[in-house]
């Protein structure tokens, strides 16, 4: 072995030599290395994250910061592009923003076409198959005849039933249930009736072939993965490159468990001299081992082992009494789970802190540092999916309330499909980043809006928060307080000073009043 790396290589990483003889991968396009497997996969993923519990938490946790309760659009139409003026918005943007969310929100689901889900459970439950299968898919249903405003109804489904019809190999033009013309963009998606493996509906299945747009160009189908190389047609979920590690470490835990559990059932034994030498010696002699186990079993009935306080049992001629210690050389446990955690953590994008809920290493700093990291890339992930699905369900619902003369437009503003993307501009709201060191962060976030360098919109969508919504509230508050004839908080510019320890961790913070400190320098000066 060691005269093949003094051998002469050559080629660098393309090298056929050396070490990496015996790797040799073959060159696969998009959809051969995403589709071949597919089932098995999501598969093993869906039962891991059912039986782990580090995974379940993590997949739910990452829904729940991505997406959580009340996912809220924040419009903001491009108006040089469509002929509109900052009048016009003051009077309609603020006016549609809140229709779409009443829709969206509706007690009575509306927008779903199932009538269980709100907007932020239809992005939850298609973020959620985004992370597991790689894809999220919702199909837009027409529904006139409901008792509601509007008809644009959003239907999530299931990846694992969109396939060829009737069991087809892929060809040139059909990929994996999706129609694709010569550049590769959709045509149409065929989906099962149901699911493949519905025990309730094995039987009579079809398949059902649906238009990607309208003629008009209106969306049938909402289809979002995100593509790693040229050419793919469907997803690969985020937890495929660490399933096997994390599996061999669910089964380690497993078996440790059960060790565990073994040597706290056997916590004593009787051990008898009756060896491998007597059993010898006594075959000879028919009837002596089974008079041997009746002399012992007699003497066990009338004398039984009990843990009777300090009183010390007589045992049989020969016995001895043994405690099992359960030494078990498990040292290397922990780093094993660790290490499979992290490399779970690393593909989901988080930190292993958070993965594990593991924060007892780490300082102000460094735990600050690990979940800026994270957020960067949730905030990167969740903006793609919003651009990617959310959006699309917000074009679908703005085009029926322009069309329905909800919205009046002036003369020479551009109609909805003359530029959709300057009517749908904006940005999505989700759950807030959270702090650290709350006295820290907000005066950090109050020196970056004094020097310009932010805005209230950005702040507070960081922490989740429409900052209309805060002004309204803020407005309404100040209102309340001058009519009971109190003072207002917050209205007085503040300077915070911060005691620290040598880790960076803040041990105290005092908050002064500008115009105090102002008065406290005056009178030292005189």
């Amino acid at each position: 072995m060691a005269a093949s790396f003094a051998q002469p290589r050559s080629g660098g990483v393309g090298s056929v030599g050396g070490t990496l003889a015996g790797w040799s991968p073959r060159l696969r396009s998009a959809d051969d290395r995403f589709s071949t497997g597919r089932d098995r996969m999501v598969a093993r993923v869906r039962d891991l994250v059912d039986s782990n519990g580090w995974l379940s938490g993590a997949v739910q946790r990452q829904v729940d910061e991505a997406i959580g309760a009340n996912f809220r659009f924040n419009w903001n139409p491009d108006l040089n592009a469509l002929g509109l003026d900052r009048d016009w918005a003051k009077e309609f943007v603020a006016e549609t923003e809140n229709a779409f969310h009443n829709y969206a929100n509706d007690p009575r689901r509306p927008l779903d076409a199932g009538g269980r889900l709100n907007l932020a459970g239809i992005l939850g439950l298609g973020f959620r198959h985004r992370m597991g299968e790689g894809d999220a898919i919702g199909l837009a249903h027409w529904m006139p005849k409901r008792p509601f405003e509007y008809s644009t109804a959003i239907q999530v489904v299931d990846p694992d039933r969109l396939s060829n019809p009737y069991g087809k190999f892929n060809a040139e033009n059909l990929r994996n249930g999706i129609e694709i013309n010569g550049y590769g963009a959709p045509v149409a998606y065929h989906f099962r009736s149901r699911h493949p493996n519905d025990p309730w509906s094995m039987s009579n299945q079809t398949w059902n072939r649906i238009n990607a747009r309208t003629k008009w160009g209106r969306a049938r189908v909402i289809h979002f993965f995100e593509m790693e190389q040229a050419g793919q047609t469907r997803g690969r979920g985020l937890l495929g490159p660490a399933i096997e590690k994390i599996k061999v470490a669910d089964d380690y835990e497993r078996s440790e468990q059960e060790a565990a559990l073994i040597n706290a059932i056997f916590a004593a034994f009787i051990e008898s001299p009756f060896d491998k030498t007597i059993m010898d010696e006594v075959t000879e002699e028919d009837g002596a081992i089974s008079q041997y186990q009746q002399d012992r079993s007699a003497y066990a009935a009338e004398n039984p082992v009990l843990f009777g306080g300090s009183k010390v049992h007589r045992l049989f001629a020969g016995e001895s009494f043994n405690f099992n210690h359960g030494n078990r050389d498990n040292a290397a446990f922990q780093v094993f789970i660790s290490n499979a955690l992290r490399h779970a953590a690393t593909a989901l994008g988080q930190s292993y802190e958070e993965f594990a809920n593991d924060w007892s290493g780490t300082n102000y700093s460094s735990a600050r540092a690990a979940m800026l990291k994270s957020w960067k890339f949730l905030t990167t992930r969740r903006g793609h999916f919003a651009n990617g699905f959310a959006t699309p369900i917000f074009a679908l619902w703005l085009e029926e309330h322009i069309s329905k003369g909800k919205i009046t437009l002036p003369p020479g503003a551009k109609r909805f499909w003359e530029n959709p993307a300057a009517w749908c501009r904006g940005s999505w709201i989700g759950p807030g980043r959270g702090w650290v060191d709350p006295v820290k962060e907000a005066n950090a976030s109050q020196i970056r809006m004094e020097n310009n360098l932010s805005t209230l919109q950005t702040e507070a969508a960081e922490q989740g928060q429409d900052y209309r919504e805060i002004l309204d509230q803020r407005a309404r508050e100040r209102d309340e307080f001058e009519e009971r004839g109190l003072a207002y908080p917050g209205g007085d510019q503040t300077q915070v000073t911060y005691v620290e320890d040598q880790n960076g961790d803040t041990v105290s913070a005092h908050v002064s009043r500008l115009e105090d400190i102002g008065r406290r320098a005056q009178m030292r000066g005189n």
